[in-house]
């Protein structure tokens, strides 16, 4: 993300995941989410997010490398829905679309 221009956070997990995105530090433009996390896996994290009325409109996409990924791609309350191995170029006009162009 940084070598195109955009800020990026990584945590370990998605309870991590929310525990930063409440601090209150200022809300990202978008959440690349795994679906296949412990404690907490995609679902139950964008589930938090939309339950959450500071950080219920923030765009959600999912990464999955799993195969039912128009299925998961369904959740309600997600933005989008990317498969791994990542498309960069796709990936960086979903960030784009969302977060701006960093390189104009």
């Amino acid at each position: 993300m940084e070598d195109e221009g955009h800020q990026a956070v990584a945590v370990g997990d998605g309870a991590a995941a929310l525990q930063w995105l409440k601090q209150g530090q200022g809300l990202p433009c978008l959440v690349l989410l795994d679906w296949n996390m412990a404690p907490m896996n995609g679902a139950q994290v964008l589930q938090a997010i939309r339950a959450d009325p500071q950080l219920s409109t923030l765009p959600v996409v999912l990464v999955t490398a799993d195969a039912r990924i128009e299925e998961k791609g369904r959740e309600p309350g997600l933005t989008a829905a990317l498969k791994k191995p990542l498309d960069l170029k796709t990936l960086f006009e979903v960030v784009d679309r969302h977060c701006g162009d960093a390189t104009t």
